[in-house]
């Protein structure tokens, strides 16, 4: 597959080192905490019969992440993802609700606390591919329109607009 390459263009790409003079080196550096691995664990798909035409517009899409756990023995933690697709009111066309779990090892230098932080914080972005990939597949499967979760990272409410705005949070 590889033959069609130039030998001044070739290198060895598991030392990083290359003969060619216009590319740049770039260094990675791995993060404190990787993922190991995304299941499934919960997929419910539901298609229902409908006689006329559904506004699309009208999906609503739900993210949750919860079921957060941190086994210090084994430095590993995990977080669920639950992505539910519904529709508020009649007609329905289908209704789509799955569960991922994120198994995340850690290094021993982090603490449980910064690894909650980051399973609250960080560990969405790095899930919502995943997420975004299955529920593609899904609509595709059911033969319903395509529901599309955005790209980005999607931010938390921030605790201190609920202090400016007044509202105080629950404990």
């Amino acid at each position: 597959m590889f033959s069609d390459l130039s030998k001044e263009h070739s290198g060895d790409f598991a030392t990083g080192q290359t003969l060619s003079s216009d590319t740049q080196q770039l260094q990675v550096s791995p993060s404190a905490i990787q993922l190991q691995n995304i299941l499934p664990v919960e997929i419910t798909t539901k298609r229902f019969p409908v006689d006329k035409a559904v506004d699309m517009a009208s999906v609503h899409t739900r993210l949750n992440l919860g079921e957060m756990g941190i086994n210090t023995e084994v430095l590993q933690a995990q977080v669920q993802l639950e992505v539910h697709v519904s529709f508020p009111q009649e007609p329905r066309l289908f209704d789509i609700y799955f569960k991922l779990v994120g198994i995340f090892s850690y290094a021993q230098e982090y603490q449980p606390e910064m690894v909650q932080h980051f399973l609250q914080q960080g560990s969405l972005g790095i899930m919502l591919p995943s997420a975004r990939e299955l529920l593609l597949s899904l609509c595709t499967r059911l033969q319903v329109p395509m529901v599309v979760l955005p790209l980005v990272q999607l931010a938390p409410p921030s605790p201190s607009l609920d202090v400016e705005a007044g509202n105080t949070p629950n404990k």
